[in-house]
């Protein structure tokens, strides 16, 4: 039993939590939680370790399919936890390669503009696969997908969903274009489309921005047009997670059964 917060995977662990850069060093994330770490073995990257109090290894004897589990006391688990109450299962994972978007002329594309909150991150790529988005693309400026909080988020979509990175978000609005995919742009300005007006066939993408300042002007500008969510007068705007949400819906769930 692990019982010592200077142990060397203790101490990696708790790197880990401290930032992206921290993880891209390591090449690993950690992924906490009973349904976390179940998804993360069935579905997920390549699971390096295993770590578990008594406790939870006892409530979850599917732990041991996994292979070898190195249990870590009550004391240790709190120090390695992000949440004020630890499950006390935890796994270290290798970070998946890095890819291009993979674009399809019929695809169902969501990119998201330097969108800011984690959270609301986590929110969207669960609703994108709920609602059988193709791909959620991340311009720069959008959060580490292996964030805590962002992973605890997606209750396991992230390793599921497809999401790939752009470095430039404007020239993947032109390759989708190039595919004769239209792309439209979540905006309040005179000549946007409602969203219910969304072509209904073939392929699609839609920007939504960041949570103040809504989408850059570079990828405005590059769209074919606007799209907004109609609303009562007296509300300005949606959360990004509720308003990509709405979007996602009538993009492709409308469709669905």
């Amino acid at each position: 039993m692990v019982t010592s917060r200077e142990n060397p995977m203790v101490k990696l662990c708790r790197r880990l939590r401290s930032g992206a850069k921290a993880r891209r060093e390591e090449g690993l994330f950690l992924a906490e939680g009973v349904r976390l770490c179940r998804e993360a073995l069935s579905w997920g990257p390549e699971v390096r370790a295993v770590l578990a109090t008594k406790e939870a290894l006892d409530q979850n004897p599917w732990l041991r399919e996994a292979g070898e589990v190195t249990l870590v006391s009550p004391g240790v688990a709190e120090a390695i936890s992000d949440t004020r109450t630890p499950q006390g299962v935890f796994c270290l994972c290798a970070l998946p390669e890095e890819r291009k978007p993979e674009l399809s002329p019929n695809g169902r594309y969501l990119l998201l503009d330097r969108l800011q909150d984690p959270g609301n991150l986590g929110t969207i790529i669960r609703g994108a696969e709920a609602f059988g988005i193709t791909a959620v693309i991340l311009g720069p400026g959008c959060p580490d997908l292996f964030s805590p909080k962002l992973l605890r988020s997606t209750m396991g979509s992230v390793f599921r969903q497809p999401v790939f990175l752009s470095s430039d978000l404007p020239e993947t609005i032109r390759e989708l274009q190039k595919l004769e995919l239209p792309v439209y742009a979540a905006l309040l300005e005179p000549g946007a489309r409602t969203v219910q007006e969304l072509p209904r066939a073939g392929g699609l993408g839609v920007i939504v921005g960041n949570e103040g300042n809504g989408v850059s002007k570079e990828a405005a500008a590059a769209a074919d047009g606007g799209v907004y969510i109609p609303m009562a007068p007296a509300i300005e705007s949606l959360n990004a997670a509720a308003a990509a949400t709405i979007i996602m819906w009538e993009m492709s769930g409308r469709n669905r059964k």
